[in-house]
């Protein structure tokens, strides 16, 4: 059962009742993140996220560790493009307590000075183990090359250089613009009563205000190419991608098929020709995101430079197929019924029935039945992907990242 109610405020309260579980995941998700910061912002959604943790006039941050442990469930937090989000999963009886340390954090942060400059150094440790993990890497060069030089193409954490130098009164006039009620919601999934999440809420959130100007996001735009970063590495890190459909397109359905027949699961063809058939690769996989207003299709691998020829050439190959050839209903089924088993089974996590429930209000303004997406993926039709496949699948439009000892001129062929 779900049901939703917005404070006077216009923060929105979320919640789907489950009484067979013995928990209850809640999760305060503000509708900002990387993409709503100005160039000289970068990165500062994600460090106030970091410093929510250090303390807040009625806990210290030893103090925060310790109820998080002593509640017996888990408290973290993550910054994206575009959402911060605060959760936690507990058991049923604990959730009052859950829903004041998080409402804690998120309204009363210290940002002490001794604080903020403890938390910079660990986010610089986050970013060079960023840098150091070539599959991340890879992956922040294809983002700034594709989506360019504006806020969708810039690092959720930040440049390190631009993080040594970031004030208290950046972190403060930021935070004052981004953190807004009428773009929050509670989101609450497991063991629930709405009543009991709504009056908990509201008695924490009714205050929450902010008059300053709304910001509007900007439209996004695609730089197709190829983007080389020359490092020392045993592999090269291999990502290659173009625009797909937005999280609220009709094509959503018809897309999330097309990744996982592509490269989503082991049975899919770019792993059954690239690992099992040719032995190129240890692991290559195709990717879909979805975001408020686009998309991306990717495929993702680490290959020895000697055979990057040879896995682009078969990655190249498939991609043609998928635009030539509709795939046959043996093979369609097969991707359903996975797709299938993997939403109901994922169903049974209250922290996933929660994360679910805040993206549907976020991305469609209402609640979604599971039964309404098993329904929209089972109609989909084989020209249905055939047709996408033709549409997204255009060599122009691509842009292609390598990191690692890249020798010669590559391609997009497709």
């Amino acid at each position: 059962m779900h049901q939703k109610s917005v404070l006077n405020n216009g923060l929105r309260v979320v919640t789907e009742e489950d009484p067979h579980f013995h928990s209850v995941a809640v999760g305060v998700w503000l509708n900002v993140g990387s993409r709503d910061e100005a160039r000289e912002e970068n990165g500062l959604s994600h460090f106030l996220e970091h410093l929510a943790f250090k303390g807040t006039p009625r806990r210290s941050a030893l103090d925060i560790a310790r109820e998080i442990d002593q509640l017996g469930g888990s408290c973290n937090a993550f910054t994206s493009k575009e959402n911060t989000c605060y959760h936690g999963k507990v058991l049923a009886e604990n959730l009052p307590r859950a829903v004041d340390l998080l409402s804690d954090l998120v309204l009363n942060p210290g940002y002490q000075p001794e604080d903020l400059e403890k938390e910079r150094q660990v986010i610089l440790e986050e970013i060079c183990a960023q840098d150091d993990n070539p599959e991340d890497q890879v992956q922040v060069q294809f983002t700034r090359g594709f989506w360019g030089d504006a806020p969708f193409g810039r690092p959720i954490l930040g440049e390190g250089d631009h993080i040594s130098r970031v004030t208290r009164e950046q972190l403060l006039a930021y935070r004052k613009i981004a953190y807004r009620p009428e773009t929050t919601i509670v989101a609450a999934a497991g063991r629930v009563q709405h009543q009991e999440v709504l009056d908990l809420v509201a008695s924490r959130f009714e205050h929450f205000h902010n008059g300053s100007p709304l910001r509007t996001r900007g439209p996004v735009a695609t730089h197709p190419g190829i983007y080389r970063v020359s490092r020392d590495l045993e592999q090269v890190h291999v990502c290659l991608g173009t625009k797909g459909p937005a999280a609220g397109d009709e094509e959503r359905f018809v897309a999330t098929l097309l990744q996982l027949l592509l490269g989503g699961n082991m049975s899919s063809r770019l792993f059954q020709v690239v690992r099992e058939e040719l032995g190129l690769a240890y692991n290559i996989y195709a990717f879909m995101s979805f975001f408020s207003d686009t998309g991306l299709l990717g495929v993702s691998a680490g290959v020895s430079p000697k055979n990057l020829e040879r896995l682009l050439d078969a990655t190249y190959r498939e991609l043609k197929k998928m635009k030539a050839e509709a795939v046959s209903e043996e093979e369609l089924k097969a991707a359903k019924e996975y797709l299938r088993g993997s939403i109901y089974l994922h169903a049974e996590d209250c922290d996933h029935r929660m994360m679910r429930l805040a993206k549907n209000e976020i991305n469609f303004g209402h609640y979604i039945p599971l039964e309404e997406i098993v329904t929209g993926l089972l109609q989909v039709t084989a020209a249905e992907i055939q047709d996408l496949a033709q549409e997204l699948l255009q060599p122009e439009n691509w842009a292609l990242a390598l990191l690692g000892p890249v020798a010669g001129e590559m391609g997009v062929d497709f």
